[in-house]
């Protein structure tokens, strides 16, 4: 199963790459996300507990976002 995220308003780049440079390191893989999520405003995961770690990531910094289940 692949997961989504979805941010739910525009949030500034300069605050996401802030979040990627804290947190790229704290997972194998999770920089890849965070790119994503900077240039596409989505980022797609087979591994639930990547997606799920950036949800957090992203929560900390108070930014809405929608997860969604694919397939």
């Amino acid at each position: 199963m692949t997961y989504r995220i979805l941010l739910k308003s525009k949030v500034e780049e300069n605050l996401l790459r802030k979040i990627q440079s804290k947190h790229r390191d704290d997972v194998e893989g999770i920089n890849d996300l965070y790119e994503s999520l900077i240039l596409h405003k989505t980022c797609d995961s087979d591994i639930p507990s990547r997606i799920y770690y950036v949800a957090y990531t992203l929560a900390l910094e108070k930014i809405e976002i929608i997860i969604v289940r694919l397939n």
